[in-house]
């Protein structure tokens, strides 16, 4: 049977693109957990960053046990796409259930094996539906199938931030407004939440009665002097009085607090909150795994292609093609970029730079920058439909709102306050003028994106205003959105029969987002010795030059990656604007 007459099966691949929507859910949740155990654990930055570290390093685990596996005997072939989907989902929903003992012991590296196993399911979860997608109708439309399986992974994301945060900090107050306030009054307010977070740690601390009498004594006295501090610089603020003091004294307590370790009890009773939602996630990995173990999806049927190949080389060698080694980079690069901007963002809003934002309040940005690549990628998806050029024209506008809406939507059900987002349709606009000039061309597409991505981070360094520099920061979201198939595209172009091997070592290298997350955060970390910072700003708002870097390094894989492809003969790449 001609597979070009094959007609996508949407029974089959609606069923499958649930598995999507789970990859983007428990991927945001996990920007969430990053500076609630920051706090409970009183972890620096760069150990934070290993909640991302052990999620992304399952990947790389997961995808080269798989191909070590295959060289013996061929997994999918011999169990069947399906009943391996199903065995990722079950080991993803062992690793949510550990949750619930972790929180028990309140153990971080429980914790972290936890996320590790969760990892390696989505491993195998990843390694089966992204070929599956393809194969499930015309091989010539499987890259339209992963692009809609793209626009719910980024729902899922969107959305994934917003639950979590109900569960663990309930629904926001909608009373976050500080626009009509005074830089004093601010920072006034901020000593007050801070004073009210540690005295409810005392108080949880006075109703433990399990550890030691010494550690609860000395964290008890500790806490209290914070206490008596910010009680003296309230008792001299004043309207008229500077701002720059109080702030710099507000971070020197605040990083006092930090480093006070809780007794073992009270952060077993701050980790109750993590079990429930984590529960709930387990048993949903379940019932999925169910519905796709009987499920009609069928195995797709091996079809048997003559394609001209290159006999140049005898045997596979990545370094015999520089567009494949290079884009093994990129995609490190790029998962690396598109995760530690999130990473560490919480880190950088809860500068009093960037307006103290703690820990329950973090959701709504976490959306908005989840929301972003969902937004990127629903406007890459509107290729996807036959439509006259007006009609493409229009729904390239249309879509992004319509995404945006949802972003906005799912934070005022949250009952938060998202006024200061109704600026951001500006970067919204900028991305859909540079999406119209970047055109199909995956290589032309990669570079104007990286060379966008790199202008914004480079805005949000130097912009005078954090209000707005922060918005430059997440608009990175916008402009990684539809990154990973022109990488993908390019780095596989003209491999011919090497296609496969070459597609396990690019999955490999989803191993950059638990990586670079970990140098970020380390340059955030200075600001502990070095309180000056360095060029008028802190280190944690200077660490955004890793991303800068990381745009810098994609624009320049799409400008000479087409070079390389042209003097192989691979004159012209498509990018169908889709998403990992």
């Amino acid at each position: 049977m001609n597979s070009e007459n094959v007609q996508t099966k949407w029974g089959q691949f609606i069923s499958l693109i649930i598995v999507f929507f789970f990859w983007g859910f428990v991927g945001s949740a996990n920007d969430i957990l990053i500076p609630v155990f920051k706090k409970v654990f009183t972890l620096s930055q760069v150990q934070s960053q290993l909640v991302a570290w052990a999620f992304y390093a399952a990947y790389f685990v997961g995808a080269i046990i798989f191909f070590l596996v295959s060289l013996k005997r061929d997994v999918l072939q011999k169990f069947g796409y399906k009943k391996t989907l199903s065995a990722g989902l079950l080991l993803s929903a062992v690793g949510s259930f550990l949750f619930i003992p972790a929180a028990s012991l309140g153990s971080f590296p429980f914790f972290l094996t936890a996320l590790f196993i969760v990892g390696l399911g989505f491993s195998i979860q990843q390694i089966v539906a992204n070929p599956l997608a393809i194969k499930m109708g015309n091989p010539s439309t499987g890259a339209h199938r992963l692009t809609l399986a793209g626009g719910v992974n980024s729902f899922g994301t969107t959305i994934g931030a917003i639950l979590l945060g109900i569960a663990l900090f309930g629904m926001g107050t909608g009373e976050e407004k500080k626009k009509d306030l005074s830089s004093i009054e601010i920072v006034q307010n901020d000593f007050i939440k801070l004073k009210n977070e540690i005295a409810e740690n005392v108080k949880e601390i006075a109703n433990d009665n399990i550890d030691s009498k010494e550690v609860t004594q000395k964290a008890t006295t500790l806490l209290t002097e914070q206490i008596n501090k910010i009680d003296a610089q309230l008792s001299i603020i004043s309207p008229s009085s500077p701002v720059k003091p109080f702030v710099k004294e507000y971070e020197t307590i605040e990083n006092d607090v930090a480093k006070i370790q809780l007794p073992l009890e009270v952060v077993k009773s701050k980790l109750e909150l993590v079990k429930k939602p984590f529960t709930i996630l387990g048993i949903a990995f379940i019932i999925v795994a169910i519905f796709m173990y009987f499920s009609k999806i069928e195995d797709p049927a091996k079809i048997e292609e003559e394609v001209v190949l290159d006999q140049k080389h005898e045997k596979f060698n990545i370094f015999d093609y520089p567009q494949l080694y290079l884009g093994m980079l990129g995609i490190f690069i790029y998962v690396g970029t598109e995760v530690t901007i999130i990473s560490n963002l919480p880190a950088l809003l809860k500068t009093s730079e960037f307006g103290s934002v703690l820990e329950n309040a973090i959701a709504p940005f976490i959306a908005l920058y989840w929301g972003s690549l969902m937004i990127g990628r629903w406007n890459g998806g509107v290729n996807v439909f036959n439509t006259s050029n007006l009609v493409n024209t229009a729904l390239k506008f249309i879509v992004p709102a319509l995404a945006f809406g949802v972003i906005i939507g799912a934070n005022v059900f949250a009952a938060h306050d998202v006024s200061a987002f109704y600026i951001y349709p500006f970067w919204i606009l900028l991305f859909i003028g540079v999406s119209f000039v970047g055109g199909k061309n995956a290589g032309k597409t990669l570079m104007l994106f990286g060379i966008s991505g790199l202008t914004m981070m480079v805005l949000g360094l130097v912009w005078p205003d954090p209000a707005i520099a922060k918005f430059f920061f997440i608009s990175g979201g916008l402009f990684l959105s539809i990154m990973w198939p022109s990488i993908f595209d390019l780095a596989i172009a003209g491999l011919g029969k090497n296609t496969g091997k070459a597609s396990s070592f690019l999955i490999m290298m989803i191993l950059g987002g638990g990586v670079i997350p970990l140098v970020q955060g380390s340059i955030c970390d200075l600001d502990a010795t070095h309180p000056e910072g360095i060029l008028g700003i802190t280190y944690t708002h200077f660490s955004y030059v890793v991303p800068l870097l990381g745009f810098a390094y994609l624009a320049f894989y799409g400008f000479y990656c087409p070079k390389i492809l042209e003097r192989q003969g691979v004159s012209h790449v498509i990018s169908e604007g889709g998403g990992h």
